[in-house]
């Protein structure tokens, strides 16, 4: 046992009295419902990416459009991202620092566009590099913003180790399917110098499914795709406080984009020519023309496909260190491109001749001829971030006290081409920010800790600069000062409880604030702004048994989305961006159980309620219409209610196993395949010797047909998720 903050921790299990999972970072923290994935979790059960990581922990949601490619898309329907209790502002971070761009409309919400996800998960870095990753549900901890009211994801990469060591992983599996990974780590003979480098790649061909609705397997064509990761981290320790810590990461992907494949139900002659003369009509999405994503089918033949190239770099000095508390001052510096291409248009590959159908001889011919090459032009989006960050920790009896600053000047670049005249354009927007925090956690006694916090957050007007060189300022400039309280107390030993709330202010993006027919009545739009509250409670019932339950609820007085609002100038519903009120209900509820010294079982459920209502007089359209297709929050009726996980797990000797089930229930029938899916995964590892292991992983092991969203604008079934996939592995470390 040793002490940490005034409280007794068991260093086997990283656990302090409370029940909190220790890390390197878990001071910013008090209470609140916190998971952690650490490395030997990733290396048992061989996660290939984050959101495979993450994606069963209660109250997590990955919604995946079911294949690799779309991490940069045209909106919510062709993105995966990530939820926690059901909302997309997720703050990701990578050591403690945050790695979204403040202009962004690649990642980020542009309440215009489609989707508020603030970064894309499995971008940030390899998971080779990862030692754990912290889940922080709900807005529990001052430091990561006062606009992570879904919660935070914090990956803490791995440091060099004090003895030379090195490793090799290679697997394959179906569908060409191969991963490749290599690490080395160590240091100078003193220990003064730390180093751990890796390198990834990721690779495989179409993926296939099932289809619920047909009642056959097909193949996702044009689902391929190649990521590649480096990583290297170098620490120099001066003495125990003192240390020079240099991180970069590159992460790059080429991905195959099909958009969504096609709807078998109407992949036919007749049906081919009904959408196609109806879209003729300007009738769009599958509401108004049935099977209308057929018209998108060629795409997974011509290979659209996405990609991004990211660069990050991080200096950081840590001066002190006091009850865990980090004093640094850190600069860093990022570069995120990303890039997509649709391939030549008929009128410059197919001029004068009919488009052909998949049932002409001329099909082929028309595919190679629309195939994209290097030559073919692409839409770009670069985001660049350079900032300096300082923090400082002291403790001054019963008081720790923590403040920490960063200054960011954010820019988004972004490219397109015209496909009349050829010819690139691009768009220069800019912005910079100061974000400020100053907690006191006060360990009020052996039983009760108190973490008061306040948030300064200032950001000046958007600067957006076009290709004639006009420069415009929108109207986002603003200073605002948020408060938080988190609290634990400890009933009796095993038996604690924590409470949180949270002022939200989430600054407005530069898309949000365009003055056009897309604004209702011309109202200005203001920044998100509520209230986040969150109770919770962990009960140790034995040595054996664990239990945990939250509930958090958010309300926003205004939060800004894309609804169909009714429109007295034109006398009908119009998709328009708006200030509307939004609350969100959420609860998760868990039990641990280590059955015997091999068995173990964890059983969690998770639900989510959500109400939006208009305000100012607007009326929005009810049901799902599809003026409302844009809608940035995802309705009940939308996606998956409930959310059930029963993981088990199997240890002796050399043996680890684990099958996890997910069910999914809660849908509805109208727009999922089925109202409840049910999904197996499998783990096996075995240690040959210290030097080898072997293992295998087989996902959806029953081949289940099944989709975690549902998009009007596509239809039903438009997001079908692999089918059963397995990998065979080995790891060898030297």
């Amino acid at each position: 046992m040793y002490t940490l903050d005034g409280i007794e921790v068991d260093a086997d299990r990283q656990i302090d009295r409370f029940g909190n999972t220790i890390t390197e970072q878990s001071y910013y923290r008090t209470g609140g419902d916190v998971n952690v994935i650490d490395s030997v979790q990733i290396e048992q059960r061989h996660y290939s990416t984050i959101t495979s990581a993450v994606k069963n922990l209660p109250g997590v949601q990955v919604n995946s459009i079911g294949y690799h490619g779309g991490e940069y898309g045209a909106g919510t329907q062709y993105n995966t991202t990530v939820t926690i209790n059901g909302d997309e502002h997720v703050v990701i971070c990578l050591d403690g620092r945050r790695i979204d761009n403040a202009v962004s409309g690649v990642m980020a919400s542009e309440s215009t566009n489609h989707t508020n996800a603030l970064a894309n998960l499995d971008q940030v870095t390899s998971i080779d590099n990862i030692d754990k990753i912290e889940v922080i549900k709900g807005p529990g901890a001052s430091v990561y913003g006062a606009d992570a009211t879904g919660g935070v994801i914090n990956i803490i990469t791995k440091k060099g180790a004090l003895k030379p060591q090195a490793s090799i992983d290679l697997a394959t599996g179906s569908w060409g399917h191969h991963v490749y990974r290599a690490n080395m780590s160590g240091s100078s003979s003193d220990g003064s110098t730390r180093y751990f480098i890796s390198a990834m790649r990721d690779m495989g061909g179409d993926t296939h499914y099932y289809d619920q609705m047909t009642g056959k397997n097909y193949t996702n064509h044009g689902t391929d795709f190649k990521d590649d990761a480096v990583n290297i981290r170098l620490d120099k320790y001066f003495n125990d406080t003192h240390r020079l810590t240099f991180s970069y990461n590159y992460t790059g992907a080429n991905d195959g984009y099909p958009i969504t494949p096609p709807d078998y139900r109407y992949m036919n002659p007749t049906d081919w020519k009904r959408i196609k003369d109806t879209i003729a009509q300007k009738q769009y999405g599958d509401i108004k023309v049935p099977g209308y994503r057929n018209d998108w089918y060629i795409n997974g033949f011509k290979r659209t496909y996405t990609a991004h190239l990211n660069n990050d770099f991080d200096l950081s000095y840590s001066f002190a260190k006091e009850n865990e508390m980090e004093s640094f001052v850190r600069v860093y510096k990022q570069s995120h491109k990303y890039w997509n291409s649709w391939g030549p248009s008929d009128s410059v590959v197919w001029p004068n001749k009919p488009i052909p159908t998949p049932w002409d001889p001329e099909w082929n011919d028309y595919v190679n001829a629309k195939r994209v090459t290097k030559d073919s032009s692409r839409s770009k989006n670069y985001d660049f971030n350079r900032g300096i960050q300082l923090q400082l920790g002291k403790s001054y009896g019963k008081h720790d006290i923590l403040t920490g600053w960063t200054f960011d000047k954010s820019r988004h670049e972004s490219f397109s081409v015209s496909s009349t005249t050829g010819r690139e354009t691009s768009t220069n927007v800019k912005q910079t920010t100061i974000d400020g925090y100053l907690q006191d956690k006060i360990h009020v006694n052996n039983k009760f800790e108190i973490a008061p916090s306040l948030r300064y957050q200032h950001a000046n007007a958007v600067s957006t600069t076009s290709e004639s060189g006009k420069t415009t300022n929108g109207g986002s400039a603003f200073s605002k000062v948020t408060a938080a309280v988190n609290a634990q107390y400890l009933i009796n030993d095993g038996f604690s409880i924590f409470a949180g709330w949270t002022q939200i202010n989430r600054p407005l993006l530069p898309n949000d604030y365009k003055s056009s027919s897309m604004l209702y009545e011309d109202q200005k739009l203001e920044n998100d702004k509520g209230n986040a509250y969150t109770i919770g409670l962990k009960k140790r019932i034995s040595d054996r048994t664990n239990v945990f339950a939250n509930y958090d609820y958010t309300d926003m007085s205004n939060a800004v989305c894309r609804q169909s609002v009714w429109d007295d100038k034109i006398g009908d519903w119009d998709t328009k961006s708006v200030n509307a009120k939004q609350k969100r209900k959420a609860f998760n509820l868990g039990i641990n159980q280590q059955i015997d010294e091999h068995w173990g079982l964890g059983v969690s459920y998770s639900t989510i309620d959500e109400q939006w209502t208009a305000k100012k007089g607007m009326k929005f359209q009810p049901g799902l219409g599809i003026d409302s297709m844009l809608i940035n929050a995802y309705l009940n009726s939308t996606r998956p209610k409930n959310k059930y996980i029963a993981d088990l797990t199997y240890s002796c000797g050399k043996w680890f196993s684990s099958l996890t089930t997910t069910i999914y229930s809660g849908m509805d029938d109208r727009y999922f395949t089925s109202n409840r899916f049910i999904i197996l995964d499998f783990a096996l590892n075995y240690n040959v010797s210290k030097d080898w292991s072997v293992y295998a992983t087989v996902d959806n092991l029953t081949n289940e047909g099944y989709e975690v969203k549902f998009h009007p604008y596509v239809g039903k079934g438009a997001y079908a998720m692999p089918g059963r996939s397995f990998m065979l592995g080995a790891k060898y470390k030297f």
